[in-house]
């Protein structure tokens, strides 16, 4: 072996070394976590315990979703292994099973929400805990919430306990609904981009960050009325759990400087006196309570609870017997973003979601299905390829029945279209019936970069989307008939689905966003009600007395399989002493840097192949802070 001999020689081999050493370790580390993994599954973990009298604990950590995006299992065991926390997601349907079991079980005596580490959530998600939790206090049981802070959203949940505890220093966040974007007009101009903007619809305001730097008079008169919608729905809700008047919490907060001042700026004696919380607690304070309140664990250090995924596993019998042999509706979650092609979970891609919609029609057991949609919209071609697919789906006589979830606007409604039924919170946000084309040019960029495009084509067309080219008129009159054809099948597809004229539908289309409570009075959706709702009406339409919901959704490899395994069964109880209850994670920057970068996937990952969408972007930016 030849050895280096010169500096630069040398410094190279040292990080040749380096890097040698780091990958070993990294794979050695990986090895030994896989053979713990081994060993503990066949040892076998051993079984939860419910200790008579717990408190079922809720924490949730991360953002209320239908469905979690797909993680690769050697991601998750790295960052564990190092440290590293990825994105949090909370599965909606495990809080509302927990709820529900907790509320027949005599083991659970109550349910702590600690919910400091609850990130900004669809509303129609917070609705749904808290009617579960309304529930569960009336089967006789105590609900208390305590947080060091409440965001809003946060506050939502908590409003549907019995007791509210807050820490001396802490608040609560009371601001109100909003919708405000970035606009990137002048910033686009002074970097000489020439973003080419092609639409139907006068309210179809997902293009206009590109092209404006403002919001425009129609989109800010969309956007007042299912604002004020869901924010009447809010007030509405949290002014019933606490027995106080919804027009208080307006004025609350419109004159909340006024209110600080009579209590000298001490935010929890004001909302104490206010009758928003009912006790002022610090941590230590708050655990005694709850210790007197239901009892102290072994240790005698805290109260006695048992964590949401503990009990979930402990009590997964008792949910494998609901999903007993028989007739079953199919469920199937449609959320994230539409595009073309396969795409995991998390994601809707047209491909990967048109083989679910296929097996779920070619599975004799499954004798209806729900489809839940979560999404404002996408691809457009890749929307068509799903809605063929259940119209395949109903043509074969089953039935289908659409669910609605926080958002089902734009493309999210395209394939909603063919549903025997489709059902919608009133906080759902929908509509959004217009099509979009975005393609950005580069020349004037180009030039002043001193690059030069130049050269031949065989047809006008020839070259024509070559970003270095300025978007030639033949191309934009292509794409602008294009654009015209998807916006007159969008409209024809609603008018044959709902019973409408043509010109009905398109006096409530142009791209305009309405609130469940709006679209269901204006005949876009056809019931007001939850995921467990629709699919008891799905069972009724295919005339099923006894049935259970089978969730379809696409199989891992035995690979994949056996590393989510070792993720769960290892890696859950080596690190799960890190929980921490009360923690406060908020970073304004962050939120700006996540629409930024939203912003901007979009327009790198958007893959139509005729680059047209519809896609609400307001919609995906609005949530429960």
């Amino acid at each position: 072996m030849t050895t280096p001999t010169s500096t630069l020689c040398k410094f190279f081999a040292g990080i040749t070394k380096v890097y040698r050493g780091f990958r070993s370790v990294i794979l050695n580390l990986l090895f030994i976590f896989l053979i713990l993994g081994l060993i503990s599954s066949f040892l076998g973990q051993p079984p939860v315990i419910v200790e008579r009298g717990s408190a079922l604990l809720l924490n949730p950590e991360g953002i209320l979703v239908d469905q979690q995006t797909y993680i690769d299992p050697l991601d998750a065991l790295v960052a564990d292994s190092v440290g590293t926390d990825l994105d949090g997601e909370v599965l909606l349907r495990d809080v509302l099973n927990a709820i529900e079991l907790a509320s027949n079980d005599d083991d659970i005596s109550s349910i702590v929400l600690t919910l400091s580490n609850l990130q900004p959530s669809g509303f129609s998600k917070l609705q749904e805990i808290g009617n579960a939790l309304t529930t569960f206090r009336e089967s006789g049981k105590k609900v208390y919430a305590y947080a060091d802070n409440y965001s809003q959203g946060q506050y939502y949940l908590a409003s549907h306990a019995d007791e509210i505890m807050l820490n001396p220093m802490g608040n609560i966040n009371l601001e109100g609904f909003s919708t405000y974007q970035t606009y990137y007009k002048d910033a686009l101009d002074k970097l000489g981009i020439n973003v080419h903007i092609f639409r139907v619809g006068e309210y179809k305001s997902a293009v206009e960050p590109f092209e404006r730097n403002d919001m425009s008079p129609a989109a800010r008169e969309a956007n007042q009325e299912w604002l004020g919608d869901l924010w009447q729905l809010y007030t509405s809700g949290v002014a019933s759990a606490r027995g106080i008047d919804p027009e208080f919490i307006n004025g609350f907060i419109n004159t909340l400087d006024q209110h600080l001042a009579e209590f000298n700026g001490d935010m929890a004696s004001l909302v104490l006196d206010r009758n928003l919380v009912d006790q002022i607690l610090d941590r230590g304070q708050a655990n005694d309570y709850l210790k007197n309140e239901i009892g102290a664990d072994n240790s005698g250090e805290d109260f006695l609870y048992i964590a949401m995924d503990n009990y979930l596993s402990a009590r997964n019998d008792q949910l494998n017997s609901l999903q007993q042999n028989g007739d079953k509706v199919g469920l199937i979650v449609a959320s994230g973003t539409i595009y073309d092609g396969y795409r995991n979970a998390g994601e809707i891609g047209g491909d990967s979601l048109q083989d679910l919609i296929r097996r779920a029609r070619e599975n004799d057991t499954i004798k209806a299905l729900v489809l839940r949609i979560d999404s404002g919209g996408g691809s457009a071609f890749a929307s068509e390829v799903i809605r063929s697919e259940l119209e395949m789906l109903q043509d074969s006589g089953k039935p289908l029945v659409v669910s609605m979830g926080s958002v089902a606007a734009s493309g999210g409604y395209w394939i909603a279209t063919p549903a025997d039924e489709i059902w919608a919170s009133p906080s759902t946000i929908t509509g959004s019936i217009g099509i979009f084309g975005l393609y950005p040019t580069f020349e004037d960029s180009f030039e002043k970069l001193g690059l030069n495009t130049d050269g031949l084509g065989t047809t006008d067309l020839a070259g024509a989307l070559n970003i270095g080219r300025e978007l030639p008129v033949l191309a934009e009159n292509v794409l602008q008939s294009m654009l015209e054809d998807g916006y007159n099948r969008f409209i024809n597809l609603v008018a044959n689905t709902r019973n409408m004229s043509i010109e009905e539908v398109d006096a409530i289309a142009q791209g305009r966003v309405w609130s469940g409570e709006d679209a269901y009075n204006l005949g876009l959706v056809d019931n007001l009600g939850n995921l467990d709702a629709a699919i008891a009406s799905a069972a009724s339409l295919a005339g099923l007395s006894e049935y259970s919901t089978r969730i379809v959704e696409q199989p891992l490899s035995p690979g994949q399989q056996l590393l989510q395994d070792l993720t769960n069964n290892v890696f859950v109880e080596i690190f799960q002493s890190r929980q921490q209850v009360f923690v406060t994670q908020t970073n304004i920057l962050s939120d700006f840097y996540r629409e930024l970068n939203n912003d901007l996937q979009a327009l790198i990952q958007f893959n139509d192949p005729n680059a047209l969408y519809l896609h609400c972007q307001e919609c995906i930016t609005t949530f429960s802070r």
